[in-house]
């Protein structure tokens, strides 16, 4: 992952609900999660909530799929490993 990308995973996850709402899309596995259930569980507006996911799609580090009439937030699991891998590989590295 070149560093530009790295940049801006990096700031959509500058925000403490965004890092919540990232946290709550990576722990509801294959079936994704709904933005209402989002809602419901970090009492967020709904243009709110809908700012942080467009920030957090937009840096690559979930995607949204349709099903029927309702869209479903997943993690793209590649972008978020190569997020910690990164940290994990420069600890203690000068």
């Amino acid at each position: 992952m070149n560093i530009g990308k790295l940049a801006k995973a990096f700031a959509a996850l500058s925000q403490n609900s965004r890092i919540q709402i990232l946290k709550l899309i990576t722990n509801s596995g294959d079936d994704g999660i709904c933005p209402c259930n989002l809602i419901e569980k970090l009492g967020l507006s709904n243009a709110n909530l809908s700012f942080h996911l467009k920030e957090l799609e937009n840096s690559g580090l979930v995607e949204k799929k349709k099903n029927g009439r309702f869209i479903y937030y997943h993690a793209n699991e590649k972008i978020v490993r190569d997020l910690g891998n990164f940290l994990l590989n420069n600890i203690n590295k000068k």
